[in-house]
């Protein structure tokens, strides 16, 4: 089979697609599990250890396709790149990682030494089982970024997909944010903080990798000056404004934040900051942050990323006592989540909030919310079952 599909790409590609497609969907599902099995534990998304990850039938799969073929492999990552290109999905990034250190697991050597981006991978991926970057392997991943981006720059491509892994993302904004608490202790200012500058460089990196494939770039993409003038600093002082608000009572400003999210519509790589903020409020249950903060995001951010989504609901989900202060309730539903309740994976995510929350939450404003997200005739079948049976259940709980 592996010599036909050698010799014909679109045989190859029709075996693929379906463990492809396979592949996707049970991102999907990872995405949007029952709400019963999701409270236990804060972001299950990101708890999976990425060995985990591949030892998964799909990956498995695929590998077991491709065999020694280095052929085959290539023609995998093409099949990933096209993909990826086309629906913006990614989890297909996700997957590129996932099957380069798959052969590197099983020390197949025919396939993983060939790849270029091998070494590459292997310290974004150690990285991301760190949870954190350490300094050991700093000057690593700067040397061969240094490279692709002044003489390897056809691999720029490469690179920048396995950044935008949502995993690998994940991994190198919390190492920014233990960069700027440092820089807090120490009153260091970002100008002159290398480690922030080359941290900031790998995401943004990850953040324009789309736009990398599809205009078939060469070229590295700039972090803004002003990010690093103006907008890390106003991040800063937000993060100063929480560590005197919970140390000493001290009250916020209200200009500072907002000033920080309305600059997110013209940078995307201080809204992937933001955003990432947003996640360590819900996880230090920071209410009265969070209650100023999520109002402001709708007139400046379009559209929300399901995996943040998933993220944030995976804390809001552990809240009970917190679902008791009205004024946060509305700023979480009607003044943040209602407003993005069009795009159908916003929905499924607020659906999936209110199957669990609904229990501590005001039965008025469950009523409310609901005839405000009530899915609309462009919604899946699937959306809208669990709407009726959501209603269901918050009825059940009114009448009783």
């Amino acid at each position: 089979k592996r010599q036909v599909w050698e010799k014909h790409q679109g045989i190859f590609g029709d075996e693929v697609r379906p463990i492809l497609n396979k592949y996707i969907w049970e991102k999907d599902v990872e995405l949007h599990k029952g709400s019963e099995s999701m409270a236990a534990t804060a972001a299950p998304f990101f708890a999976i250890a990425p060995r985990k990850r591949r030892e998964s039938p799909v990956v498995q799969q695929l590998k077991e396709m491709i065999g020694l073929s280095f052929p085959l492999y290539q023609m995998m990552l093409s099949f990933v790149r096209t993909l990826y290109q086309r629906n913006k999905t990614s989890h297909f990034c996700t997957l590129r990682s996932d099957m380069l250190m798959s052969f590197h697991d099983c020390k197949i050597q025919d396939i993983y030494k060939q790849d270029p981006c091998h070494d590459f991978a292997f310290y974004i991926q150690y990285a991301v089982n760190e949870k954190r970057i350490q300094d050991k392997i700093q000057p690593k991943l700067k040397e061969f970024y240094i490279k692709i981006v002044t003489e390897q720059t056809e691999f720029l491509s490469d690179v920048a997909i396995i950044l935008a892994d949502p995993y690998v993302q994940n991994v190198f904004c919390m190492e920014v944010f233990s960069c700027l608490h440092n820089m807090i202790e120490k009153e260091n200012l970002p100008r002159n903080e290398e480690k922030l500058h080359f941290l900031l460089k790998f995401i943004n990196l990850g953040i324009n990798a789309w736009s990398i494939v599809d205009n078939d770039s060469t070229d590295e993409p700039k972090v803004h000056k002003y990010t690093l003038k103006e907008n890390v600093p106003l991040l800063m002082i937000c993060l100063v404004e929480d560590i005197m608000h919970k140390e000493m009572g001290s009250k916020y400003r209200d200009n500072v934040v907002s000033n920080l999210i309305s600059c997110t519509s013209k940078d995307p790589l201080v809204k992937t900051l933001v955003m990432h903020y947003v996640v360590t409020l819900a996880q230090s249950r920071n209410i009265e942050r969070l209650r100023m903060v999520l109002p402001l995001i709708p007139d400046s951010i379009s559209t929300l990323d399901e995996v943040f989504m998933h993220v944030l609901v995976s804390y809001l989900l552990q809240y009970q006592a917190e679902w008791k202060q009205a004024d946060f309730c509305k700023a979480v539903f009607n003044s943040f989540l209602n407003k993005y309740c069009e795009d159908e994976v916003v929905l499924r995510h607020v659906l999936r909030l209110l199957w669990t929350a609904h229990l501590h939450l005001d039965a008025d404003l469950v009523t409310e919310t609901l005839e405000n997200i009530a899915p609309q005739p462009n919604h899946s079948t699937q959306v809208r079952d669990l709407f009726m049976q959501l209603s269901e259940r918050t009825a059940a709980v009114v009448d009783t």
